[in-house]
Formats: structure tokens, C-alpha cells, sequence
């Protein structure tokens, strides 16, 4: 696939699901506005990634079920990012 042909296919991708990733991405800096009020209070950052992380994985088994394109293998995808994300992070704000 060449380069135009990528920009054109994520292009209407956004556009078919521009609720869902504006959802997610607004969620996503919220609880990035939330962590950074939370600055030095380790309880409460990790409330708040795990929190996001639970979001973040209902979120992608809700958007490829009304897409009609769910499968286990994508479910597993979206718990084992998350839960690098965590980590990540978690090392990141120590």
C-alpha cells in the first residue's frame, strides 16, 4: 500500500467513525488533565490510568462490535496495550 493510498483509507476511516475517536480522544485528555492535577499523589495517578485503561478497552470492544468486527484476538489487543500503557506509565510518573 503506498503512501496515498494509506492517508486515503485513514481519512475515511475517521470520517465513518469521527464520534468514536472524538469520544476517545477527549476522554484521553481529560484524564491527561486529571493526572497532571494530580501530580505527586501516586494512589491517585494510578486511579486515574487505570480508570482511563478500562475505558480505553471497553471503548475498542464497543466500537468493533457496532462495527461488526469484533474478535477475540481484538479484544486481547486492546488488554494487552492497555496494560503496557499502565506500566509505561506507571514507570514514566514514578
Amino acid at each position: 500500500m503506498n503512501r496515498q493510498n494509506f492517508f486515503d483509507h485513514i481519512t475515511k476511516l475517521a470520517k465513518k467513525h469521527l464520534f468514536d475517536y472524538l469520544l476517545l480522544l477527549t476522554l484521553g485528555i481529560f484524564f491527561l488533565v486529571l493526572l497532571s492535577l494530580s501530580r505527586g499523589e501516586r494512589m491517585a495517578q494510578f486511579m486515574i490510568l487505570a480508570l482511563f485503561i478500562i475505558f480505553y478497552i471497553f471503548w475498542g470492544i464497543t466500537h468493533h462490535l457496532l462495527d461488526k468486527s469484533l474478535r477475540p484476538k481484538i479484544v486481547l489487543e486492546y488488554f494487552l496495550i492497555g496494560i503496557t500503557i499502565l506500566l509505561l506509565l506507571q514507570i514514566i510518573l514514578i
